[in-house]
Order: C-alpha cells, then structure tokens, then sequence
C-alpha cells in the first residue's frame, strides 16, 4: 500500500487541527474540487484561479491537490512530520476527499485520519526514510524500498493484510506530473537531519549537556556545568552577569531520550528551591503527553527544547562556541537555491 507524506504549514500552523481534528490537508484559494474528476479538470480549475502561476507551480499544485481529492486511498499510511514539536505523526487514511471552511483561512482540502501515533523521535525511523520526511513538498508519496511494513515496525504495528487487487486498483493517472514533485529535496531539511543524526551519535549523555552549556554560553550566559553522574535534577546553572549572579537566573536540565509531565514539573520545583528566575528542559527527542500544553501556563517561568530547538539556537551562535566544540561538531554555511513552490 502507498505511504503519504503530508506537511502542516512552513510553520507547522496546521498542524494543531491535523492531530486535533483527525486529518491532514492543503491549503490554498480552490474552490471545493469534489466535482473534479481527472487532472486535466483539476489543472483547468488551477489556472483559473491562480492565472498568473508559472508552469512549474501549476505542475507542483496539481500534482498535490490531485494526491489528496483522488490518489490517496482509504487504509493507506499517512505520515505528518511535525515541526511544532520535531516528532512524527502516523496514520492511515480512513475517509474520501472533502472540503471545510471551518478549519481557518488556509486550511479547506482535506482526508480523514485515523493517528495511531502522534509522539515518535524522529530517530525511531531509518535515514533514508527521514530524507523523504525532509521532502521539499507538502503533500507526496513515500517511495523508498517497504516504507510501509518499516515505518510501521517503527511504531510497534504490523503491515494492514491486503489483497493485491486493492493495491493496483487505482492507476497513477498523474503520470509525470506525480513523478516531478515526488522526489524534490529540500536541502536544508536534510542538512539538518544529518547534523541531528551526527549530535545523536557524537553527543549522547553528558555531552549534550556539555554542547547546550556551550550554546547557552554563546547566548551570554555565564554557565556552571554539572560533572558526569547523580546532578540531582540540574545539569547546568546559567546567570547573566560578570559572576552569572544577575538575572535571569536558569536551572538546566537536559534528557537525551524523550521527557514526560514529571520530569517538567520537578525541574519547575528546583527553579523555587533555587531561587532562579527560570526553568529550562531539555529533551532530545522531544516531549511526552500533556508537557506542552502545561509549559504554555508557566509562558514566562519555563522553556522547552527539543533537538530542532536546540539546532536553531546552535546555528545562531556556531561562531562563538568553544574552539573544542567547533572542532568536535564541524559546520559550515551554505547557500542553496529555494524552489518556489508555494
């Protein structure tokens, strides 16, 4: 069966109503396209709404929009990588195309779905299916070698029983239209997830903390770094300051692995028992249950990083990290030509 990548926004402002509302969708100016029967119908209602798209585009949008009103097939495997909290989310599709205007400005095309899990690290997955995650589009097909039975051994599920008629039975009408967006990288994407996978390997431990103690240096934190073993919940102390005496005043914690509701709620009562100002966790591959929603409550006491957190703040002050550091996490900056797509 096909596997589907489908993404929640540049911003993952979509992503919110895909989890919530159970489906995944596209945005954009077409009217509702449940009329629509074949490409070259779906192309006519494009251009008429959009007529001053290059060709390109047209191609590109089509290519999406006809993935998600007809290509895409009920019981078929949904993946969402979500950039709002740097996991992955899958599903299968469980309903026809439909079109709501009760999901905000942006968000009207839409399939249902049924999420079987919304919470995975990203490093749950092989590299080469991270690459395709990493696609420069928005809606497209997976196509690497038992996408399907890999991505689902991921998450503890065995492969849907199908027969082999259902999964021949729709012909890729798209042609070379389904082919042109598929497979279209998005470099930086990529970049990142490599330099993600080399911390992953190269920083495990105390060594991510010993790196997050080096970006909060290079942010003009004056740092107290924990040594290797028992820290009683604090990794690092962070100050402002000559002495890093002045406010604000933040206690570290920092998990390789994923951090739940308690691990968030004793860092917030060593920031009252140390008298900081601040709390800040740390958590590699991201955050279980309900962690997000309460550090929204403490907005101005507490901070969550995951990995795409702390590789943003990383590439913010790569040239003032430690000599050691740069030389153990070499990087440098490119320039990559931006497809305009959307």
């Amino acid at each position: 069966m096909a596997v589907w990548i489908v993404k929640g926004g540049r911003q993952g402002e979509n992503e919110e109503a895909f989890l919530s509302q159970g489906l995944v969708g596209k945005g954009g100016k077409l009217p509702n396209l449940s009329s629509v029967h074949t490409v070259d119908e779906l192309r006519q209602v494009f251009q008429d709404h959009a007529p001053e798209a290059k060709k390109s585009q047209v191609s590109n949008h089509v290519g999406q929009f006809w993935s998600l009103r007809k290509r895409m097939e009920e019981g078929e495997l949904v993946v969402c990588p979500l950039k709002t909290t740097s996991n992955i989310a899958v599903g299968r599709i469980n309903g026809d195309y439909q079109y709501r205007s009760d999901l905000g400005e942006w968000l009207h095309h839409i399939r249902p779905v049924h999420w079987m899990e919304t919470e995975i690290p990203r490093d749950a997955f092989d590299q080469d299916l991270l690459y395709s995650f990493g696609a420069f589009i928005t809606i497209g097909r997976v196509k690497r070698d038992q996408a399907e039975k890999r991505i689902l051994a991921a998450i503890g599920q065995k492969p849907a029983v199908t027969s082999q008629s259902a999964v021949t039975s729709q012909p890729d009408v798209t042609g070379e239209i389904a082919a042109e967006v598929e497979e279209a990288p998005d470099v930086e994407a990529i970049a990142r997830e490599q330099i993600r996978q080399f911390i992953s390997a190269n920083f495990a431990g105390h060594e991510l903390a010993r790196l997050v103690s080096a970006i909060l240096g290079g942010q003009g934190f004056m740092v107290t770094l924990s040594p290797p073993g028992a820290d009683q919940g604090v990794d690092i102390l962070a100050g402002q300051g000559a002495l890093g005496l002045d406010s604000p005043r933040v206690v570290v914690q920092v998990k390789t692995g994923q951090a739940g509701i308690d691990e968030f709620r004793s860092l917030r009562g060593l920031v009252t028992a140390l008298a900081a100002d601040q709390g800040l966790l740390v958590a590699w591959r991201g955050f279980k249950g309900t962690v997000r929603s309460e550090a929204k409550q403490d907005y101005f006491k507490m901070r969550l990083w995951d990995a795409e957190v702390v590789l943003t703040s990383l590439f913010s002050v790569y040239e003032k990290l430690p000599e050691d550091v740069r030389s153990e996490l070499p990087l440098q900056r490119l320039w990559a030509l931006v497809p305009a797509d959307e």
